[in-house]
């Protein structure tokens, strides 16, 4: 199987790499964390917190999702354990960053009720915040969701 860093390579370019592997090397510096593959050529990445499933990295596009580079963070509570440290300007990107269910077949349809950072939201894919090519200020804020969603797990555990 290919690392997630040769497909990288091969797929992005500019800024779109420089961020794809900065997201990358920020969850590398955590053993905890794991990036992993299901099959032989797919350019879709799990991206596990000692084996919980905290975001799936995509470099395919398709009809529904055309950009290059998506992550997409799992969880129907992200910052329930988090105390009021989180930035406004954090809470503001995830809560800009809501999946609206498209009822597209999966387990979620027709949509759930989560809350992040202390809002409620209501139609929720079950992944629930979604960044498309991910800008460096964007950037930043996703490597302190995926923080706070370990520590979300850890809380749990």
């Amino acid at each position: 199987m290919r690392k997630i860093e040769e497909v990288i390579n091969d797929t992005l370019k500019d800024d779109m790499w420089k961020n794809a592997l900065d997201f990358i090397g920020h969850l590398r510096a955590d053993e905890g964390f794991s990036v992993s593959n299901e099959k032989e050529g797919d350019k879709s990445f799990w991206v596990k917190y000692k084996g919980k499933l905290v975001c799936e990295i995509s470099m395919n596009g398709s009809e529904n999702f055309s950009k290059v580079w998506t992550v997409w963070v799992y969880g129907d509570c992200i910052g329930e354990h988090e105390d009021s440290s989180v930035s406004e300007g954090v809470k503001a990107v995830a809560w800009a960053s809501i999946t609206p269910c498209r009822n597209c077949g999966a387990e979620c349809s027709p949509g759930r009720r989560k809350t992040v950072f202390g809002k409620a939201f209501d139609n929720v894919c079950q992944t629930t915040l979604m960044f498309e090519n991910p800008d460096t200020e964007t950037l930043d804020c996703m490597k302190k969701i995926v923080d706070i969603s370990k520590k979300d797990i850890l809380s749990r555990t």
